[in-house]
């Protein structure tokens, strides 16, 4: 599964003209890909419960003193994290841009961690009724 999000944000990485930070989280806040430094994966953290929130294409910004953090929903129940020093409005077209671009990407992202996630549960409740 990195594998497969180690590439998917490989293509993404590709697709930004500037240097920007780059982060994949699920709306449970679970961060699958990062290149962020451990402060911001801190505000990352605190952002995951409003994730549930927002919609695909749906985002949120905040403004630092220099950069912009821009989330953007890519499915419903993955964001696509960026920082930058860009314009926001040049962040969000770019990220809206790159979430039509690989869509069927992120989905098939998006259903296999829901799949993975499905067979844990079921591994695990197994695992209750034999003990």
């Amino acid at each position: 599964m990195n594998e497969k999000v180690n590439s998917l944000m490989d293509r993404v990485k590709s697709s930004m003209s500037w240097k920007t930070y780059l982060a994949l989280m699920d709306e449970d806040g679970k961060i699958l890909y990062t290149n962020f430094n451990e402060g911001l994966n801190d505000i990352l953290k605190r952002f995951a419960p409003a994730l549930k929130t927002l919609d695909a294409g749906d985002y949120q910004v905040k403004n630092f003193a220099k950069t912009r953090l821009v989330t953007f929903k890519v499915t419903d129940r993955l964001a696509l994290i960026a920082e930058s020093y860009a314009k926001e409005g040049l962040l969000i077209f770019t990220l809206r841009n790159i979430a039509e671009k690989l869509k069927d990407e992120f989905v098939e992202l998006d259903l296999q961690l829901m799949f993975s996630e499905l067979a844990e549960e079921e591994s695990e409740a197994s695992l209750a009724k034999v003990v």
